[in-house]
């Protein structure tokens, strides 16, 4: 018998949470499952939670909500015994789609019973882990203020026009990064570093992006011209952003962004501002997931 814990963010998918308890216990059968729920109460309960529940050794613990409560449960089972399963209600679910986990609450519970179990990278930022992707350009500015957006100003359209909106106030960045002991200068628009593919909303920033290979991708997009804003965006949704000659992408284990300055950035998402050097490592294998079975992961065939 598996123990399974359910963390649900009750503020997330418009109270589709409210009936998790009945569908998982009419699946996750009581012969097969042993099932508990805990939900959360304020920014970082998740972390508190999941915590425990690795604490308490439970063999997978659930991760209901989008991907901040993702990105809260994950830092805990990284590295642990205890596997993560995801009910994806965000309005993102960048990391869900990647598996191609459904957003059905009952066939991803299904997925739960009947899945089979991925071990995969993360990667560390200083001492904060992240499983799907970080940024600290344009995309930091625009996942920060995405995610102080109410529902009703979500989804990928308002994404596109946020875009548009906020191009015309953003100036190119100029960062020195160490990779491989050289120190190089890069001024860049967007500056994203992928471990899986996408932000969200099938928002592909890098589509070549494969949690099983040792690596991430760091993205680096050019100042675009204004004319080339809307195609380049564009590509993101249609799977061929690495496609356009504004993009630059590296496959490492390793880099620091050399820093001495207020900085923002997301991880996950989760907006963050550091005024320090910022090192993202690999961490290889340190994940175990469960999945769809059959499903390919990493690169796109």
């Amino acid at each position: 018998m598996k123990s399974v814990l359910f963390i649900v963010n009750p503020h997330s998918g418009k109270n589709r949470s409210k009936n998790i308890e009945s569908v998982a216990n009419e699946i996750l059968t009581p012969d097969k499952f042993s099932v508990d729920f805990v939900y959360t109460r304020f920014a970082g309960h998740a972390l508190e939670l999941s915590r425990m529940g690795v604490e308490k050794g439970y063999d997978i613990i659930v991760a209901v909500g989008g991907d901040g409560t993702i990105h809260e449960v994950s830092q805990s089972l990284i590295h642990s015994k205890s596997t993560m399963a995801i009910i994806p209600m965000g309005s993102g679910n960048g990391f869900a789609r990647f598996f191609g986990i459904s957003s059905s609450v009952k066939k991803a519970i299904q997925m739960i019973a009947e899945g089979e179990e991925k071990t995969i990278d993360t990667v560390l930022c200083n001492s904060e882990y992240f499983v799907n992707v970080a940024g600290f350009g344009f995309d930091a500015q625009i996942g920060d203020i995405y995610d102080k957006s109410c529902s009703e100003e979500r989804g990928g359209l308002n994404y596109v026009k946020l875009v548009i909106e906020e191009y015309f106030s953003y100036p190119p960045q100029k960062c020195r990064f160490l990779v491989d002991g050289k120190e190089v200068e890069k001024t860049f628009f967007v500056a994203s570093v992928a471990n899986a593919n996408q932000y969200g909303l099938n928002a592909v920033i890098a589509p070549e992006a494969d949690v099983t290979d040792g690596k991430f991708e760091l993205v680096l997009v050019k100042e675009l011209p204004v004319f080339d804003v809307i195609p380049v965006t564009i590509r993101l949704f249609v799977n061929q952003f690495n496609n356009s000659r504004h993009v630059e992408t590296y496959h490492l284990e390793e880099f620091t962004v050399l820093n001495n300055v207020p900085r923002l950035l997301h991880l996950d998402g989760e907006p963050r501002m550091i005024n320090t050097d910022i090192t993202f490592k690999i961490q290889k294998q340190s994940l175990t997931c469960i999945v769809p079975k059959k499903k390919h992961i990493g690169r796109r065939l």
